[in-house]
């Protein structure tokens, strides 16, 4: 990757069963539900708008309550394009004081909604995925894949797809669970993957006829890989770290990446405008893109984001052969596709 220096550190991965347990205490007081006012309430106060899913969240949580143990500190989770959608709608007003592992595109939606970071060190992060307008700064870089239940297509007789096109075979039909790119980043990846590899047109032509074979189209990246631990699919175009992670926990899940490559994207966190002077959200956002960034790279998302940070979990791929994900953060461009999708 274009600006990141590789060495060979690695940690060990969590899986989200596996983290339940140690997380008990620290989910009692996560307050992912709804939120009462707006943020800034008080001086110590700080509220997190975050699009990371469950484990992950309460990992950064019980990490952020030990770190700083006399502020209030409440995360509330919603799904991607809700989140850019509330906080095109908020603005200044928005009762986040803080947007995390929001997807490129969409950040970029409500930059002007944010504040400018000159006052932080972005030169820690890969070139790649540093926001030329300092607005943001990146939080994970997340790949995709198309993961498999074995046991699913194996009680089924049907055999492990190789690529996009086997997919379009009628005896995958009702087995494949996909994200809404509408409202999921994982989805829209694999749209603009697709896209780029194939030109408009027949991209749209195949997702068309793949929804033939889909029995379900999720509102979140992690629901296909969800369905999968369930056996309620067979495949599920999701996200690798997910995939990994119940691979980890004992599911008999596989991860496949296709000839073009596995989609991925930037996910950035920032500060909304008019709250960086308040020494609470100054401190948790400094933490959060430092050490929080530090946590999740090397606990459940490994894609590298750190220069001279190269965490290894086990089972993640190596390997991994990227897609050409060009144009991947412009935000005319996603709203332009995201029109024509019907599904």
């Amino acid at each position: 990757m274009a600006g990141c220096v590789h060495n060979d550190g690695a940690s060990p991965g969590v899986s989200r069963r596996g983290f339940l347990g140690l997380a008990a205490g620290a989910a009692a007081c996560l307050g992912l539900g709804g939120l009462a006012g707006a943020g800034g309430t008080s001086g110590g106060s700080v509220v997190i708008y975050s699009c990371g899913e469950g484990i992950r969240n309460e990992t950064q949580m019980a990490a952020m309550r030990r770190a700083f143990p006399d502020y209030d500190i409440r995360m509330h989770y919603i799904t991607t394009g809700n989140c850019a959608a509330r906080l095109r709608m908020e603005g200044a007003s928005s009762e986040a004081d803080i947007v995390m592992d929001l997807e490129g595109g969409y950040i970029n939606q409500v930059s002007d909604n944010l504040e400018d970071l000159s006052d932080f060190d972005g030169s820690i992060y890969c070139e790649d995925l540093r926001d030329p307008e300092g607005r943001y700064f990146p939080f994970s870089r997340e790949s995709a894949c198309v993961a498999t239940n074995d046991d699913v297509l194996a009680g089924r007789g049907i055999p492990t797809p190789a690529s996009y096109q086997d997919l379009l075979d009628p005896v995958y039909a009702g087995v494949v669970s996909m994200p809404n790119p509408k409202t999921s980043g994982t989805g829209y990846n694999f749209l603009k993957s697709l896209v780029n590899a194939w030109g408009e047109d027949a991209a749209f032509d195949y997702f068309d006829a793949l929804a033939e074979n889909v029995y379900q189209f999720t509102s979140s990246g992690s629901g296909p890989v969800n369905a999968l631990v369930q056996g309620e699919a067979g495949i599920g175009l999701g996200m690798t770290y997910h995939a990994v992670s119940e691979i980890n926990a004992g599911a008999p899940i596989s991860v496949h990446v296709f000839e073009e490559g596995a989609p991925w994207d930037v996910y950035g966190s920032g500060i909304i405008r008019g709250r960086a002077s308040r020494q609470a959200v100054h401190d948790v956002f400094g933490w959060l893109c430092t050490e929080g960034v530090r946590i999740d790279n090397a606990t459940y998302v490994p894609d590298q984001v750190l220069v001279g940070v190269t965490p290894e979990i086990p089972n993640y791929p190596t390997d991994i052969a990227y897609a050409d994900m060009t144009g991947i953060t412009d935000v005319d461009e996603k709203m332009r596709l995201l029109e024509r999708w019907s599904h």
